[in-house]
């Protein structure tokens, strides 16, 4: 439910143009007022301009009107004109809306509304509006989809309508089908929520702490306090006691911290000594017990390294990479342990990073033997400097790297495998469609349908940069849904390099690279999509394409979701030569659907809902007969 409070109104603008009755306009007679009693033309005469838009009581919505329009509305005995479209699409209107109100009498409204960003603001001044204003009142934005968007959230704020009697009146009234999601975001506290609570302070300090430690060379000093892989690791053991510290959570659901300790071996490359690859993990259950055992992991490696991989004595400071992403994983503990989420969070520092990947493969490896339900793996490497070499600026988006075809399909080993799988990904044109690709598209959603969201994904589709790889290579090689965040531009002075100035150039990963507001976008965004992820219902399992008989539609059929809170399943689909998915349609609570596109021209998916709204991503159907 929404929330009114008079203070959010100021995020709103609101201007209001009286007719010439107030006293405002009384004192200006340089002009002559619009009068109706001067209209000789009866009203009867008018043809209504709105006859044929969607009315409730005496609200109109409508599309953008004309200049005509307005005027006859006017003279029918219209009173208000409430405009929903932003001040930069007014700009490019061919005449001044606002003056031709003030000019008709009418009381002219502005409350501007950009879907993605629409906050409880805008239904309360829609609410103060109805309360202060009577007579018709014109609804309208630039197709009438936002004006009904927030007439709908109105109708829930002022306790009229049920969330789901109001959602279905906003489509009745002309909301887009398209904007179901921003109306049911806007109605959702917990994003929003965790969202504004990403402390940029904090993450900033975080870093700073972390290269105070010198270096965090997988091999380098474990006893000191102060300097070396092991101080630093107990160091975010700590961080993470105290972020979550306060939770307030009954003990079952109590998140808790612990180290994940594996003895490796020398290999001959990059350990040349037995040596304890230690991972520090904390854990937030899941509050829902259907959901609880649905685990949802985040990455960062707390090891650093200078220029000779093998160097674990000089400053290593890993300022950006990657202390950016484990200040991440601490401010997600702090502000996600305060929230109910359906499923389990596990954010996880990882060791060995830098030696090959060491702790995030072994542990990886655990999980396997375990069974454990891991349904998504979020690798943040390389988060902090948004800044490229020269006038390059990337503070506005972070890359999503993810795999197109998983390797878990691939048996290489296996040559008959290896053709039959090629064949079938080969005919089906499903090469980008695997569920690290789904992965990337559902973290492309939220960031959409988050427009508050400063830093926004960018999807890469490639498992990672040229010459470089990260934590979730070994999460893709066993089989998981795993993708990685990194920074659209890097600057290879800060990148492996020893701490030092040469041609006047600073070289080495220093702190002062890191910006703060830029890493706590990254968080920002990371934030989102967890509570998304975790309280959305399973991606539904089993989909496939019915490919029986030669038809012009597709049918599509899958296994519903196990969650009881599930409400129903959207089918998506795309072009061909599309990137993301383009096209949804609301099928209900059914197991199977039909839609009038040809299975030969467009590309499908399907998801699942629950009643609050949160989507899972989607589901690539196979090619089956039933």
């Amino acid at each position: 439910m929404i929330n009114h409070t008079a203070g959010l109104l100021a995020s709103v603008v609101v201007s209001v143009l009286l007719s010439s009755a107030t006293a405002q306009d009384a004192e200006k007679t340089e002009k002559p007022r619009f009068k109706i009693s001067q209209i000789t033309i009866s009203p009867l005469e008018i043809e209504d301009p709105f006859a044929g838009n969607n009315h409730d009581g005496r609200l109109i919505f409508a599309d953008q009107p004309t200049e005509q329009q307005l005027r006859d509305f006017a003279m029918l005995g219209g009173k208000v004109v409430m405009n929903a479209r932003t001040q930069s699409e007014m700009d490019n209107l061919k005449f001044d809306e606002a003056a031709l109100c003030k000019e008709l009498g009418l009381v002219y409204a502005h409350i501007p509304v950009t879907e993605s960003k629409i906050t409880n603001a805008e239904p309360f001044a829609l609410t103060q509006l109805l309360a202060e204003q009577s007579g018709p009142i014109l609804m309208h934005c630039r197709s009438g989809s936002r004006a009904a968007t927030i007439y709908g959230l109105h109708l829930i704020a002022t306790n009229q309508m049920t969330n789901g009697q109001a959602l279905i009146h906003a489509l009745d009234m002309g909301m887009s089908p398209k904007s179901v999601p921003y109306f049911q975001k806007a109605l959702m506290d917990t994003p929003q929520r965790a969202i504004a609570a990403v402390d940029t302070a904090r993450v900033i300090d975080n870093v700073h702490m972390l290269t105070s430690f010198g270096t965090r060379h997988t091999l380098s000093d474990t006893k000191s306090d102060t300097r070396g892989i092991g101080a630093a690791r107990r160091w975010v053991f700590k961080a993470f006691e105290e972020s979550i510290a306060g939770h307030n959570k009954p003990e079952a659901t109590a998140p808790f911290v612990t180290f994940d300790s594996h003895t490796v071996e020398p290999d001959g490359r990059r350990i040349l000594k037995q040596v304890d690859v230690v991972n520090v993990l904390c854990t937030i259950p899941g509050s829902n017990p259907e959901s609880a055992s649905r685990l949802y992991y985040v990455l960062a490696h707390l090891d650093s390294r200078a220029t000779d991989a093998m160097d674990f004595t000089s400053d290593a400071p890993g300022a950006n990479d990657d202390a950016s992403g484990v200040s991440a994983l601490i401010e997600l503990a702090r502000v996600l342990s305060k929230e109910s989420l359906d499923s389990t969070i596990v954010l996880m520092a990882t060791s060995g990073e830098e030696q090959g990947l060491f702790g995030a493969k072994l542990h990886a490896a655990d999980l396997v033997a375990s069974g454990a339900d891991v349904r998504a793996v979020l690798n943040n490497d390389t988060i902090g400097d948004p800044d490229g070499v020269g006038d390059l600026d990337g503070s506005k988006e972070v890359r999503i790297f993810s795999e197109g075809i998983g390797l878990d399909t691939l048996d290489l080993d296996d040559p008959a495998q290896l053709k039959s799988a090629l064949r079938r990904l080969r005919s089906t044109g499903s090469e980008s469609d695997s569920p690290s690709r789904q992965l990337a598209r559902y973290i492309n959603f939220v960031g959409k349908l988050h427009g508050e969201l400063p830093v926004k994904p960018k999807l890469v589709f490639r498992p990672d940069r040229y010459l470089r790889g990260g934590d979730h290579t070994p999460f893709n090689q066993l089989g998981f849904t795993a993708v990685r965040f990194c920074e659209v531009y890097e600057n290879y002075d800060h990148q492996h390099q020893d701490v030092r100035i040469e041609n006047q150039t600073q070289y080495g990963d220093l702190a002062t690279f890191v910006d703060a507001q830029y890493l706590a976008g990254v968080t920002k965004l990371n934030t989102a999509v967890l509570v998304h992820l975790a309280n959305a219902p399973s991606t539904p399992t089993d989909a496939r394409i019915i490919t029986a008989d030669l038809t012009n539609d597709t049918t599509l059929r899958w296994t519903a979701s196990p969650e009881s809170d599930t409400a129903g399943y959207e089918v998506l689909w795309r072009e061909t030569i599309d990137h993301d998915w383009a096209h949804f349609k609301d099928v209900g609570d059914v197991t199977e659907a039909t839609i009038d596109l040809s299975k030969d021209n467009w590309l499908f998916a399907v998801l699942a809902y629950d009643a609050e709204g949160y989507r899972s991503p989607a589901a690539y159907p196979t090619s089956a007969r039933e």
